[in-house]
């Protein structure tokens, strides 16, 4: 079995738009996604967008990846946040109030605007 994840980076002006392809963010691929950001962050990408719009499910290791990120961004003088957000999960960062501490769009659009 494989740790990798399917992601795409694309460049949307200041901000690097990280496209998550699959289905689950959980303990199987979160010290994947979490060394990615922070590789992101270190080739001078600093403002990053988690678009999760192909994410059904985020366990506690999931949630961990996005508090890393927005700490590894921070740290930095970046920013951080997430899009795309579908039914579990959206309950689930409403429910541990992540919404309050990570910027939340409803599109990878609206995350890139300005």
């Amino acid at each position: 079995m494989t740790n990798e994840v399917p992601v795409t980076v694309r460049q949307e002006g200041s901000k690097s738009v990280i496209d998550v392809e699959t289905d689950n963010v959980d303990f199987r691929n979160a010290e994947m996604l979490k060394s990615m950001l922070g590789d992101l962050v270190q080739q001078g990408q600093k403002n990053l967008v988690l678009n999760l719009s192909q994410v059904n499910f985020m366990d506690s290791s999931g949630l961990s990846v996005l508090l890393s990120g927005k700490r590894v961004t921070e740290e930095a003088g970046g920013s951080f946040s997430i899009c795309g957000l579908q039914g579990y999960v959206n309950n689930l960062i409403n429910l541990t109030n992540l919404n309050k501490t990570i910027s939340v769009y409803a599109t990878d659009l609206e995350a890139t605007k300005g």
